[in-house]
């Protein structure tokens, strides 16, 4: 598995915290040495130097779309700006209910709170939210087939969900939604930049992402990919004058939607969250998903030789996982979390659930100082 390690230079390229093993990327991507220059360069120098800086801050936002569009393998007019994915999947479910009469949004009950709070909160507006099965295996589609019935409207998997790692066939739960005449959203928030995400090879009708993660770039840049067949066919209710197909007509009766994926925009957008996630992207892309997959499954594997044996009562992770590893470790969270904050070691718990993270920026050497401390 070694072969598939990246070389130790690529750590340079990111401001890692001194003194500190940092295991975290699931939670927050590590600063590119990039992202300050890029900030100073497209938001704050136009904004210095000419007073009113749209024409410049406008390009930066396009350059964002264009960088995101060109890791995912989309087209960039699909894709919309968004603050987080609270805000993505709130315009997105603002239109389905003009888009059908079905009212009922399938989740699992581990998909990350958010998800469900902003569902729930649509209850008002007649909408429901039915969960899968507390033992449910999100990775198994004949659970989400058997959860689907002629009033889901819209199922929401998480691509890796944020509790235990779990990789989901998205392409299979898609199928799936459409065969029972749902449409089908995923959250790919704690997959993109560690693990491929491929909207237009999956067939979902949409996905949500944040660049706060695996990408790098900080929190505040986040997007809402929709896709080309529902380009025009979807009106948000919830939007902005950047929701016009000329945000400065300014004509306050005359209302057009954007003809791409600028609809679901809102109002005044915000610049420096895109400015960064372009830094964070373009990291991600110089070095490749696929080579920090591999990397990231090599590390793990690393560690769960070197620990494993030593640690029967825990329970690692089976089956298909993606970036994070999660490891439960039952009655030996609290000394786990002691000799964690002993050793430097940034990782963090969902319960008893240890989470730990190998970006393109750990190395071997990480592994030996975690499995040193741990064992």
């Amino acid at each position: 598995m070694t072969g598939a390690l990246l070389s130790e230079a690529v750590a340079d390229r990111f401001h890692l915290p001194p003194g500190a093993v940092y295991l975290k990327s699931h939670s927050v991507g590590c600063q590119p040495r990039a992202a300050e220059g890029l900030l100073r360069d497209r938001m704050l120098a136009p904004w210095r130097d000419t007073g009113e800086a749209w024409p410049d801050w406008l390009a930066a936002i396009d350059a964002w779309r264009a960088a995101l569009a060109g890791l995912i393998g989309v087209e960039a007019r699909d894709l919309c700006p968004v603050t987080n994915v609270s805000a993505g999947l709130s315009r997105y479910l603002s239109a389905l209910g003009a888009a059908t009469g079905r009212r009922t949004i399938l989740l699992a009950p581990s998909a990350f709170p958010t998800i469900g709070y902003v569902a729930g909160g649509l209850a008002a507006a007649g909408w429901t939210v039915r969960y899968l099965p507390d033992d449910a295996d999100v990775r198994d589609v004949a659970n989400w087939t058997a959860a689907l019935d002629d009033d889901v409207a819209l199922a929401v998997p998480m691509h890796v969900s944020s509790n235990s790692g779990a990789l989901t066939d998205i392409a299979a739960v898609a199928a799936a939604a459409h065969a029972a005449g749902a449409r089908c959203i995923a959250d790919c928030a704690q997959s993109v930049g560690v693990v491929p995400v491929t909207p237009a090879a999956w067939g979902v009708d949409a996905v949500l992402g944040t660049s706060v993660k695996w990408l790098c770039g900080g929190p505040g840049g986040a997007w809402l990919w929709v896709a080309p067949h529902d380009r025009t066919a979807l009106c948000p209710s919830e939007r902005g004058w950047w929701s016009h197909a000329d945000p400065f007509e300014m004509a306050i009766g005359d209302f057009r939607y954007a003809p791409d994926a600028r609809r679901w925009w809102g109002g005044t957008p915000d610049v420096a969250p895109f400015v960064l996630s372009t830094a964070g992207i373009a990291e991600i892309a110089a070095i490749g998903v696929d080579r920090i997959a591999a990397h990231n499954r090599a590390l793990q594997a690393m560690l769960r030789d070197a620990l494993a044996a030593a640690t029967p009562q825990w329970r690692w992770p089976e089956g298909a996982i993606g970036g994070t590893l999660c490891i439960d470790t039952g009655a030996d969270q609290p000394r786990v979390a002691a000799l964690l904050d002993r050793h430097g070691l940034r990782a963090d718990f969902r319960g008893t659930v240890l989470r730990l993270s190998f970006h393109a920026y750990n190395g071997a050497a990480d592994v030996e100082t975690a499995a040193a401390a741990l064992a």
